[in-house]
């Protein structure tokens, strides 16, 4: 009998050959978004994107899990956003007779309400949707591997969440010198597509955005040295 379960939970999900991922040493190699945070980002985050990362690798056994991955992802988000404000002294609960707790969206405004925040503002919003698709999902439907879109959602956690917690000096230094290289990629990327009417490679730019966090998230992985203080 625990034989038989062994080899039931622990059985490679059939819909990761699709893919091309055929044992998991490939599916860590190719499908696991690592947390390569910052030192500056709170051991709290560290510590609960270090859960994602094994659910991210259990998905091979279980296709589902990688939507449960970024699930916890985006609620991650929630709690860095709340982290983030009380290190700017801005309060989680309205004032008045009756206060009450901030929602997502009002903490999202208030923290990114200025330079430098204010630029990924845009950003956090975009992932505070996918947060609420998750939420009030109305099917039994997975994203599980398909297109890589999870294993994007996530690197693009991850850069967002390094971004939120670096000296606001240093981001603001990062956001100017980093403009050009993004443009620079921008272009290069449209221009490498071939586009059949009615579409204008205009109509692409933000899959180009999306490209370019990929490779900043990638590049950020090779140079990575794990912060050897934080326990995990």
């Amino acid at each position: 009998m625990e034989a038989s379960q062994s080899t039931e939970y622990l059985a490679s999900d059939d819909r990761w050959v699709i893919f091309d991922t055929n044992s998991i040493e490939e599916h860590i190699q190719k499908n696991v978004v690592k947390g390569v945070f910052e030192k500056s980002v709170p051991v709290d985050i560290v510590t609960d994107f270090k859960t994602i990362e094994y659910v991210q690798v259990y998905a091979y056994y279980h296709w589902p899990l990688m939507d449960e991955a970024m699930s916890k992802g985006l609620r991650l988000l929630e709690m860095a956003i709340k982290l983030k404000a009380k290190e700017l002294g801005i309060p989680l609960r309205s004032s008045g007779l009756k206060p009450r707790d901030k929602n997502f969206n009002q903490l999202i405004n208030e923290v990114c309400i200025e330079e430098p925040l204010i630029q990924v503002r845009e950003t956090i919003h975009f992932l505070r949707g996918l947060r609420n698709m998750t939420i009030h999902r109305d099917s039994d439907s997975y994203i599980g591997g398909t297109g890589g879109l999870i294993i994007r959602n996530l690197m693009r956690l991850v850069n967002l969440i390094n971004e939120m917690f670096l000296d606001p000096e240093k981001l603001k230094v990062k956001h100017i010198s980093e403009k050009p290289e993004r443009e620079l990629f921008i272009k290069n990327y449209l221009g490498s597509l071939i586009i059949s009417p009615p579409f204008m490679k205009e109509d692409f730019v933000n899959e180009a955005e999306w490209a370019f966090e990929v490779d900043m998230y990638k590049r950020k992985l090779l140079s990575y040295e794990p912060n050897l203080n934080v326990e995990i």
